[in-house]
């Protein structure tokens, strides 16, 4: 018997525009889970954003005085 091969990693994406994925036809904003070469080829197309849209953190800075 032959070892499975395992699963490649995935990553949840944001369509920038409309696309087929899977054989699938998304709308913009859907969110669909992508391998890393797939999300390399989507960003190169500008199909999804380069970084996922994270909420920024707070940063806190000391007035000097």
């Amino acid at each position: 018997m032959s070892t499975p091969k395992p699963t490649p990693a995935t990553v949840e994406v944001v369509l920038l525009k409309d696309h087929t994925h899977n054989g699938k036809r998304l709308k913009k904003d859907a969110k669909i889970q992508v391998t890393a070469s797939q999300r390399a080829f989507l960003i190169k197309r500008d199909i999804i954003a380069a970084e996922s849209p994270e909420p920024a953190k707070a940063t806190t800075t000391k007035a000097k005085g």
